[in-house]
């Protein structure tokens, strides 16, 4: 399916309006997932409890957007070559069918909602055919990039068609100038001092229970365990079966490979399989090569009192050779552990980096 989903980068879109734009529905992309008539795509998709396969539906999720911002991005000149479009980020992805049964049907719908001057925001949306209920959704962001490497490539504006495309661009925009907003804050000299301050002494906060785990364990509260004891690891070699159209490791392989980590660090803490609730944030901050020696690191981050398990997975590719090693990238997870046999236990940060990562969770959870 994921081979397919790039070959569609292969269809010519529409036409540019007069005014150099597109509507939405240029780049649309609908593809069908009939498993109740085809037997061999069932099992490709079936998970080992009976479910779909969540990280195999991330992968076409990603190859998806990747194939509407192909789409939006291309201006049906044979002769000139489109630029080069990257993962930036997954924002979110919310699963709202706890059960994403394989006896049903789907459609997997991707939609461009807004367009910058070389970004680009995209949906992808895993629909029941029945009734058109969503039962995934994640949010994408791509950005196109010059083949020569010079810098930003400029991108089509998107001229919204109906009201719900209105709506949707609307709400995207509102995000992107919220943000611009945050970096330029940022960059103040005395708000970041406040900012840093702050952090720093939330972060002291939370490390306190640990220390006196670590220092005083005959006086240790019960009920917890150190960060550093929930951790899983995991390393392979990147393969070509899994490359993008700039040659290298695609954004949907590296986040089903963090996923499976995450899943399985969650169902080692809890005691039973976790169910996948959300993907709160996947930020690419260095290509991966084929080939590369890719090194994964799992850590429980945070316990929710609704035993939502939040789990962080970096990504990082070692060079034995060299001695040298590169953060890639870094994925939070969010699973429902509600089926655990036994209470779950608190984790407790006792390093600084450790603190940062389950104050950074604690805040995700508390924004919308």
């Amino acid at each position: 399916m994921t081979q397919h989903l790039w070959k569609l980068r292969e269809s010519q879109a529409p036409p540019l309006r007069p005014d150099g734009s597109r509507l939405p529905a240029d780049s649309r992309v609908v593809v069908a997932y009939d498993l109740t008539q085809d037997k061999e795509l069932r099992n490709r998709y079936e998970s080992a409890f009976g479910t779909l396969r969540v990280g195999r539906l991330l992968e076409d999720m990603d190859a998806l957007a990747g194939s509407v911002a192909y789409l939006h991005v291309d201006d049906g000149d044979p002769d000139t070559a489109p630029p080069i479009l990257v993962t930036a980020s997954m924002e979110r992805l919310e699963v709202r069918d706890d059960t994403l049964a394989l006896d049903d049907d789907y459609n997997l719908v991707g939609s461009l909602v807004w367009a910058g001057r070389s970004s680009l925001e995209i949906v992808a949306e895993l629909r029941h055919k029945a009734d058109d209920a969503v039962a995934l959704s994640a949010v994408f962001t791509f950005v196109a990039r010059k083949r020569d490497g010079s810098g930003s490539h400029a991108v089509p504006p998107l001229s919204p068609d109906t009201p719900e495309e209105q709506r949707l661009f609307d709400a995207a925009a509102t995000i992107q100038t919220a943000r611009k907003a945050q970096r330029q804050a940022a960059k103040d000299p005395s708000k970041k001092a406040e900012s840093a301050a702050a952090r720093e002494v939330a972060v002291e906060e939370l490390l306190k229970p640990g220390r006196v785990a670590r220092d005083f364990p005959g006086q240790a509260d019960e009920g917890y365990v150190l960060m550093t004891e929930t951790s899983l690891k995991n390393a392979l070699t990147t393969q070509p079966q899994v490359r993008n159209t700039a040659g290298r490791v695609f954004g949907g392989a590296l986040m089903r490979c963090a996923l499976e980590l995450a899943f399985a660090t969650a169902y080692a803490f809890s005691g039973c399989a976790p169910t996948t609730r959300s993907i709160e944030q996947v930020d690419f901050v260095r290509p991966v090569e084929v080939g590369a020696l890719l090194a994964l690191e799992s850590h429980v981050v945070y316990v929710c009192s609704n035993n939502n398990v939040c789990v962080d997975v970096t990504a990082a590719v070692w060079k034995p050779g060299t001695r040298e090693s590169d953060l890639t990238n870094t994925f939070s997870f969010v699973f429902d552990a509600s089926g655990a046999p036994r209470p779950l236990k608190n984790v407790l940060p006792l390093f600084r980096t450790e603190a940062s990562m389950q104050l950074d969770a604690m805040e995700r959870l508390k924004t919308p």
